[in-house]
């Protein structure tokens, strides 16, 4: 037969191309797997990223509180450290207030 060899060829063709779609649909399920997986990924990812937004926000309103208390010692410590001035009780200065000259202190 003289198209013996070419027959030959063809089934060979053929066979690899089969081999060929065989090893693409197999990349393709392994692909969809990966696909599958890195939504679950991207998912899991999302909620952390969103529980430390929360957790951000959280410790910035603890912190901005602890801010507040710490600026309102200040100030208060503040007043309490600036000396009183003397006042002038019956001619003579005191650094008594008046309150504890009158009441005889």
């Amino acid at each position: 037969m003289e198209y013996e060899e070419d027959l030959k060829k063809l089934e060979s063709n053929v066979e690899k191309m089969l081999n060929s779609l065989d090893s693409a649909q197999g990349d393709k399920i392994k692909l969809q797997a990966d696909v599958v997986r890195l939504e679950q990924d991207k998912k899991s990812l999302e909620e952390q990223v969103k529980r430390l937004k929360e957790e951000k926000k959280s410790i910035h309103q603890r912190v901005s509180g602890l801010l507040g208390v710490i600026e309102k010692w200040e100030k208060s410590a503040l007043i309490e450290a600036t000396p009183v001035p003397p006042t002038k009780v019956l001619g003579k200065e005191s650094a008594e207030p008046v309150q504890g000259v009158l009441i005889g202190n």
